[in-house]
This record gives structure tokens, C-alpha cells and sequence, in this order.
């Protein structure tokens, strides 16, 4: 078909044309303005130890200790995926973990190791507070779990879990992000169902 074939088409069939995309672009309108409120926290945590081991030994420029760091925070990333500890830093908040999260708690912290003692846990939830709350008490937790793993040997220099304020970011879809991909859904499915308008008028 040439484009003047396509021009006469839709000028046939503006009407299901505009209707379709307008149609669409209200709904993801509507979609916009109801979504629940959802913010994600990125909270960073920096691995470092109570004190200094002192050693008349070379020590290699310390690279033994940041290998040790690197292990440890390795076991800091399983730490978060365990529902055991999961449950313990929601029951140091005060919070109910709910009832969706329950069913998958070991996926409720996103946690990666972005260096040998730096690590970056990501979490969500409906209340900015309750977001810096989760990340106090996981500090809390991650500690008093360290400190267990040192009771017997009370070896010096021993790991010490360091975590800042977390940095939080709406979830929402924007308003105007929703308005571009409807008006581009609602071109596209316009454009087909015009074109299948036009197939069934002349079928008939």
C-alpha cells in the first residue's frame, strides 16, 4: 500500500483512531494517580574492626586483613537473605513484617557487596520512617550477630558492622512518564485497530 492509501485509511477511521488512544492514555492516567505509595531505601554499610591488632609482623600492606574484610562482608550479604535475621531486625524496630513479605522474607533485603568492606542493602516500604527505622535496627542486629562470632576466641580488632542514614526514592511511576508511555501505547494500538476497522468495513 502506498501513503496515500494509509493517510485515506485513518482519515476513514480518525474516530476508532482517537478513541483507542485516548482511551488508553485515561486508563494509564487513572493507573498514575491510584498506584500505593511505595518508597525504596538504599542503605550503605562500610565494614571495619574495633580496634587495631598490634603485630611486630609485616603485615603485607594489610592485604590479609581486607581479605578477611572481604570474607566477612561476603557473610554480612548471606546474613540478609536468612529469615532468621530478617525477623530479628523487624522485631528490633517495634514493626510486624506482613503478611506478603512473610511468605518470601529472604527476599525483602537486596544486599551486594560493592567492595572488599562496603556493602549496599536496598529495601522497601510505605513510610519514609519506617524506612530509617529498618536501617537503624539493621545495624543493631548485624553487630550483635558479629559480636557473637568473636565470644569465644576475643580475638582484638574484631569486625564491627558501620551503617549511615539510608537514602530513599519514590517507587511511583511519574505522571508524566505514564503520560508518554500511554500516548505511545495508545498510537500503537490505535493504529492497529484502525487498520483492522478498515480490514472488517471492507470484508463486509
Amino acid at each position: 500500500m502506498e501513503l496515500k492509501e494509509y493517510i485515506a485509511i485513518f482519515r476513514q477511521q480518525a474516530k476508532v483512531f482517537w478513541m483507542t488512544a485516548g482511551v488508553i492514555i485515561f486508563l494509564v492516567i487513572v493507573w498514575q494517580q491510584n498506584q500505593s505509595v511505595r518508597y525504596q531505601a538504599t542503605l550503605l554499610l562500610n565494614i571495619g574492626r574495633e580496634g587495631v591488632q598490634q603485630t611486630e609482623q609485616y603485615t603485607y600492606d594489610h592485604f590479609y586483613r581486607l581479605q578477611a574484610d572481604e570474607r566477612f562482608a561476603d557473610t554480612v550479604v548471606r546474613w540478609f537473605g536468612s529469615p532468621r535475621v530478617v525477623e530479628d531486625i523487624y522485631d528490633a524496630t517495634g514493626l510486624r513484617v506482613s503478611d506478603d513479605n512473610a511468605r518470601d522474607m529472604e527476599h525483602i533485603f537486596v544486599a551486594k557487596r560493592l567492595s572488599s568492606q562496603m556493602i549496599e542493602v536496598t529495601y522497601t516500604d510505605s513510610d519514609t520512617k519506617t524506612l530509617k527505622k529498618i536501617a537503624e535496627a539493621s545495624v543493631i542486629v548485624l553487630n550483635r550477630y558479629t559480636k557473637s562470632l568473636n565470644e569465644n576466641t576475643m580475638e582484638q580488632g574484631w569486625f564491627v558492622v558501620l551503617g549511615s542514614d539510608p537514602v530513599t526514592r519514590d517507587m511511583r511511576v511519574s505522571f508524566v512518564l505514564a503520560v508518554i508511555v500511554g500516548c505511545g501505547v495508545g498510537i500503537f494500538v490505535g493504529f492497529w485497530l484502525a487498520l483492522f476497522s478498515h480490514y472488517i468495513r471492507n470484508e463486509k
